[in-house]
């Protein structure tokens, strides 16, 4: 039997990096494509194929500088990379989004190589915190090995844009989306049956989520995940009292579950202003309480953002994760859990 695929341990906190991925972009000016790392290496600096099942040859394919996380390409590599110009297409241009390249299904994987290291130190951002003693319902489940049901709602984050294993991506490694990474998380870590019924629709916002609450509802669920923002666009407050009323109809239509809302990962910053996902974080957090957690993406991804070009996060370039960030999106709201 395949083993399930799970959120594998944070990058918060390992030196450990696996599947880290790259992007390489050449950029104005420069006779070669170069990419960032998160961290410093140390030492094991591997890059794998997109898919995993190749190895590239260090001198040959890259080049690495100890003591820096640059990696550049050398004029032979068989890596792939984008020119900067290729990232900002002219209007007219197909794959043009706003002013940027776009594309869905594997387009951006097939570009995304994977470094997996030793980090020179750890990592010295926020980091997620748990909340046990607002999910104290589904942690005694967890910890007790009742079955757990979770019931995830959401937009098209949720529902598994551009995830490997989606079905418009359907490319290996073929890891799901992150409703599913948690619950395989949560049923290794504690030992107990944790199945998902993910209801995500691409495109949706928290007030259509209103006429979905009978489905949740049929799925008898211990734990509920909220995840909008992404195809919000109003003022923080306006986005707040929609959530509000989500979240009290979710409520009172299962009055024994536990809600995680989730603050989502931030937009390309030249389309999608990151005030407009700091501002929805802070309204979420204002509904935290008994039963209630919030799984703050936002505040990491920022983080990761300091670091990393959004091209390298994203599966799409635009608003979607790719494989290392829905990991992201699921070692969050793992860590609700204390684990």
């Amino acid at each position: 039997m395949t083993k399930a695929v799970t959120a594998g341990v944070p990058f918060w906190a390992t030196r450990s990096m696996q599947n880290e991925p790259l992007l390489f972009i050449q950029e104005e000016g420069r006779s070669n494509a170069t990419a960032r790392l998160l961290f410093t290496p140390s030492r094991g600096l591997q890059i794998a194929s997109p898919d995993l099942k190749e190895i590239y040859v260090a001198g040959k394919d890259y080049v690495w500088k100890s003591g820096t996380n640059v990696v550049e390409l050398t004029a032979s590599s068989r890596i792939p990379f984008k020119t900067q110009a290729q990232m900002f297409p002219p209007p007219g241009a197909p794959n043009r989004f706003g002013d940027v390249l776009h594309h869905e299904g594997h387009f951006f994987h097939d570009l995304q190589v994977q470094a997996s290291y030793k980090a020179a130190s750890k990592w010295k951002g926020p980091v997620p915190v748990a909340e046990l003693a607002k999910l104290k319902t589904t942690l005694a489940k967890l910890k007790s090995r009742q079955p757990v049901k979770i019931v995830a709602l959401g937009d098209s984050i949720t529902e598994g844009y551009n995830a490997s294993a989606f079905k418009k991506v359907n490319v290996p490694p073929y890891q799901p989306a992150y409703p599913e990474l948690v619950g395989n998380t949560l049923q290794e870590q504690f030992g107990g049956k944790v199945s998902v019924v993910n209801l995500g629709v691409g495109g949706t916002r928290a007030e259509w989520g209103l006429t979905q609450v009978d489905k949740i509802t049929v799925g008898k669920p211990d734990l509920v995940i909220l995840a909008f923002g992404m195809n919000h666009f109003e003022p923080a407050r306006e986005f707040g009292l929609k959530m509000i009323k989500l979240l009290e109809s979710v409520k009172n239509a299962n009055p024994g579950a536990d809600i995680v809302l989730v603050a989502p990962m931030c937009g390309n910053p030249r389309m999608f202003p990151e005030a407009r996902f700091t501002g929805y974080r802070d309204e979420l957090r204002k509904l935290e309480g008994p039963g209630v957690a919030v799984a703050d993406v936002a505040t990491i991804w920022i983080e990761l953002m300091k670091m990393k070009k959004f091209a390298d996060l994203s599966g799409n370039n635009v608003n979607h994760p790719n494989d290392f960030s829905h990991r992201v999106y699921a070692q969050v709201i793992v860590k609700l859990f204390g684990k």
